[in-house]
């Protein structure tokens, strides 16, 4: 996610998120997400769903989700989180914890797991393989290394 996708919705983001992303702006670190999917299935229990407007607080928001995409209807709201956000279960969890139609999942479950987590207050599940930790991205110490070596050159030749 880039950081101006994150700069709007800034809006779903908890206080600690709020301190969080203005910290990495001032040093230019990024979210990293590392590891893999281990297939353990806990990303469809106890999950934090999206709208258009942020993370779903209340059950009227998540009917809104519904109407305008039904197959969101696989979520049952569970209650809600210490963040205030309300928790889902997918009912297309299998018991061997994958889902039934997982060549054809969802997007969101696609793109699992989401740097918004990081800002919202969000954790990863228990046993999950991935991990969410900051720090600053290789692309962006290869190209500062780059350039200070175009530097160096351009300085060392008459």
């Amino acid at each position: 996610m880039g950081i101006s996708k994150i700069y709007k919705n800034i809006g779903s983001f908890s206080l600690t998120g709020i301190i969080r992303y203005a910290a990495m702006l001032l040093t230019g670190k990024d979210v990293l997400i590392e590891g893999k999917c281990v297939q353990c299935g806990n990303c469809c229990r106890k999950i934090s769903l999206r709208a258009d407007s942020g993370w779903i607080r209340h059950i009227k928001d998540f009917e809104r989700v519904c109407t305008r995409y039904p197959e969101y209807r696989r979520f049952v709201p569970e209650g809600k989180d210490k963040e205030g956000f309300v928790q889902f279960s997918c009912s297309w969890i299998t018991q061997q914890g994958i889902c039934r139609d997982y060549e054809n999942r969802l997007s969101i479950c696609k793109k699992f797991p989401s740097k918004s987590l990081h800002f919202c207050g969000g954790t990863l599940p228990p046993g999950c393989g991935y991990s969410l930790k900051t720090g600053v991205p290789f692309e962006k110490v290869l190209k500062k290394e780059l350039k200070r070596c175009d530097t160096k050159k351009t300085n060392t030749h008459p």
